[in-house]
């Protein structure tokens, strides 16, 4: 589904110019160990789908770091100054960056405390997205990773439950334009037409595309994060639906979905591909 050759290398300029420094002074941390995420990410997998017209537009950058002891994120967290005070920002190469470590350091799963920060940090399913992420060259000798579209929208999935209870919202036009991707994908559009599974999706949508292509993403959503995490999801979502289909659209000015109803039948048909029975 990804063509990340296409990529301008304008958008991974700053993610370039950022690792680079962290790689060139922190010799304990392996760039294979970086995940690019957040709006950096949303955007270099916009462009990845052929994809042009504006997303929301923001200047910092975030950064996974799958870590095996506390003793890396501190050996970079040394090199380089604080940016206010969350603990996790940093100025880097002239950018600011939130650093954001998973994996072994995670203690309950899904959730890190940094030795530099005050309250923990959720790092929901970072694991597990990670480990279907794919490779991001930056340059012929510095390759990062990057998530998948489904497990980019599983990581907004989890923001939106984490952050929709303070009255945030900007997660749910990610997952409206991650929506967009899947309707729009001829990839996603052949697997509806031409598998088996994908006609049983499609019907059960009434032959409605732009529904089948949402329930789709719920679905692989599931298959990137697995069983536990699913179970986890399954038992928090959606938070409030309502404010959720409201918010459900794109940014930038684009006009999409259409309207009101037509975002809560999306919101549902993904609901329906995550396994919830939105009838109950």
């Amino acid at each position: 589904m990804l063509d990340l050759s296409s990529v301008p290398r304008s958008l991974l300029d700053v993610t370039l110019d950022v690792v680079s420094a962290v790689d060139a002074s922190t010799p304990g941390l392996d760039p294979s160990d970086i995940m690019v995420v957040g709006a950096a990410c949303r955007d270099v997998l916009h462009a990845a789908l052929g994809h042009s017209f504006a997303t929301t537009a923001t200047l910092d950058l975030d950064l996974g770091l799958a870590l095996s002891s506390w003793d890396v994120f501190e050996e970079v967290a040394g090199r380089f100054p604080r940016a206010g005070d969350t603990g996790i920002r940093y100025q880097i190469a002239g950018w600011t960056v939130d650093l954001l470590p998973f994996g072994a350091v995670e203690d309950p799963e899904g959730v890190v405390d940094p030795p530099t920060r005050r309250e923990p940090v959720s790092v929901w399913a970072f694991e597990e997205i990670f480990a279907a992420s794919a490779v991001l060259e930056l340059s012929e000798s510095l390759r990062i990773r990057i998530p998948d579209v489904p497990g980019y929208a599983a990581a907004k999935l989890g923001a939106w439950l984490d952050r929709s209870k303070w009255g945030e919202t900007k997660d749910a036009a990610d997952l409206a334009l991650v929506a967009y991707w899947y309707a729009e994908s001829s990839r996603v559009q052949d697997r509806l037409y031409e598998t088996e599974a994908g006609n049983e999706v499609l019907v059960a949508e009434d032959l409605d595309v732009e529904r089948a292509a949402a329930r789709l993403l719920g679905a692989d959503v599931v298959s990137t994060i697995g069983s536990k995490r699913s179970h986890e999801l399954v038992e928090r979502w959606p938070g409030d639906v309502e404010l959720l289909a409201g918010s459900f659209r794109l940014g930038g000015g684009q006009l999409w979905p259409g309207n009101p109803v037509r975002r809560r039948q999306l919101v549902d048909a993904l609901t329906r591909g995550l396994g919830i029975d939105t009838q109950g």
